[in-house]
C-alpha cells in the first residue's frame, strides 16, 4: 500500500475525466461539421490529437523549468522543448481542441434557439409569399393611381365648362382631354358637336366619362387576371410543401429532448429549401432591411447550417455581432479551463515517463 501513487492515481483520474469530456466535444463538433469522417473517425482525431496536445504541454513546461538538465540537439535542448511544444500546442490545441470544444458547448446550448427562431421567419416570409398581400396590393394600387387620376380629370372637365372667361369646351377643355387620353393608354373618340349651351356640354362630358369609366373596366379587369395570375404562381405545390414542411420541422424541434443532430439536420435542409425559394422570389417580398442581405446575399445560408461549421461559427464571432448574447465568451473560458486543467493533470501524472522518453 504504501508503494502506492495516490497523487499520480488521482491525476490520472482526473486527466481521463477530464480528457473525456474534451474528447467528446471534440468528436461531437467535428462529426456535426463533417459527417462523412463518421463518429469513429471523430472519436480517434479527438482522441490522438488531446493526446499528442497533452505531451507538447508537458514538453513547454519543461523548457521552463531552470533545474532541468538539457542536452543539445534539435529537440533535446531547452529551445527545442520550447519551440516544438509550443508548435505542438497551436497545431493540435489552439487550432483543434479549443474551437471545436467552444463549438460544441456553444451549438448544444444555442441551436435549438437559432433553428425555432429561423424556422418562424423563414415560415413568415413564406407564409406572404403564399398570401402575395405584398405583390397584390402593388396591383391594387397602380390601379387605384389611374382609377383616383381619372376621376380627378372628369372633375376638370366639368370644372372647365364653368371656368370664367372661358366657359364652354375649347382648348383647355380639349388639353385637359389629351391628359385624359394618355392617363387611359388610348383616345376617346371625340364628339363633333359638343353643343353652345352648358346642358348639351354635360352631355358631351358624360359622354367622354361614359368612355372613360369603360376603359377603366377594362383595365381592371387586367388587375383582376394579375392578380389571380399571381396566385396561382405563389399556391404552388413546392410552396406548399415547403410551407408545410417548416411547420413540422419547428414542431419536431419544439418536442425535441436535447439535441438531436437527426431533427436539427433535417430542419436545416428544409431552412435551407425556404432561403432559397425566398431569395427567387424576394421581389413579392417586403424584407425587413435586417432581412434582405440574409436572404438575398450570395451564399446566404440559414444561421442553423452556419453553426454546424466550426470555421464559420469563428468567423462570425470575429466579424459579426451575430453570436452577442449566446456566452461565446463563457464557452470559450469553459473550453479553456477544461484543457488546461487536463493538461496539468497529464503533467503531473506522467511527468517521470515522458522525461525517460525524452
Amino acid at each position: 500500500m504504501k508503494n502506492l501513487n495516490f497523487k499520480g492515481i488521482i491525476s490520472v483520474l482526473a486527466f481521463i475525466g477530464l480528457a473525456g469530456f474534451s474528447c467528446f466535444w471534440t468528436a461531437e463538433s467535428l462529426y456535426i461539421w463533417q459527417p462523412s469522417i463518421t463518429r469513429i473517425g471523430a472519436w480517434l482525431i479527438a482522441v490522438v490529437f488531446y493526446i499528442v496536445a497533452s505531451l507538447c504541454f508537458s514538453l513547454f513546461l519543461k523548457g521552463f523549468d531552470k533545474n532541468r538538465y538539457f542536452q543539445s540537439g534539435l529537440f533535446s535542448s531547452r529551445g527545442g522543448h520550447l519551440v516544438f511544444g509550443f508548435i505542438g500546442l497551436v497545431l493540435f490545441w489552439l487550432m483543434v481542441s479549443l474551437p471545436t470544444n467552444t463549438h460544441t458547448l456553444l451549438y448544444r446550448a444555442s441551436i435549438k434557439n437559432v433553428v425555432t427562431t429561423d424556422l418562424n421567419k423563414t415560415l413568415g416570409y413564406l407564409q406572404e409569399l403564399k398570401d402575395n398581400n405584398v405583390e397584390i396590393n402593388k396591383v391594387e394600387d397602380k390601379y387605384n393611381s389611374k382609377k383616383e387620376a381619372v376621376d380627378a380629370l372628369v372633375l376638370r372637365l366639368i370644372a372647365e365648362i364653368d371656368h370664367p372667361g372661358f366657359e364652354g369646351i375649347g382648348q383647355r377643355f380639349e388639353k385637359i382631354l389629351v391628359e385624359l387620353d394618355a392617363e387611359l393608354g388610348t383616345t376617346i373618340q371625340r364628339n363633333a358637336n359638343v353643343g353652345t349651351t352648358r346642358t348639351q356640354w354635360l352631355t358631351t362630358v358624360n359622354y367622354y366619362q361614359t368612355q372613360a369609366y369603360a376603359q377603366l373596366k377594362l383595365f381592371r379587369a387586367e388587375c383582376d387576371k394579375e392578380i389571380e395570375r399571381i396566385r396561382g404562381l405563389m399556391n404552388s405545390p413546392e410552396l406548399n410543401g415547403l410551407i408545410e414542411n417548416s411547420k413540422i420541422a419547428l414542431k419536431d424541434i419544439n418536442q425535441m429532448n436535447g439535441i438531436s443532430n437527426e431533427v436539427i439536420g433535417a430542419a436545416v435542409n428544409d431552412l435551407t429549401s425556404g432561403y432559397a425559394f425566398i431569395k427567387t422570389n424576394s421581389q413579392y417580398l417586403m424584407l425587413k432591411d435586417s432581412d434582405v442581405d440574409r436572404y438575398t446575399r450570395e451564399g446566404a445560408m440559414p444561421d442553423a447550417k452556419a453553426m454546424l461549421s466550426v470555421p464559420d461559427v469563428w468567423k462570425d464571432f470575429l466579424t459579426t455581432d451575430k453570436y452577442k448574447g449566446h456566452g461565446f465568451i463563457w464557452w470559450v473560458f469553459i473550453a479553456l479551463l477544461v484543457d488546461l486543467s487536463a493538461f496539468i493533470f497529464f503533467d503531473i501524472a506522467f511527468n517521470s515517463k515522458v522525461d525517460n522518453n525524452i
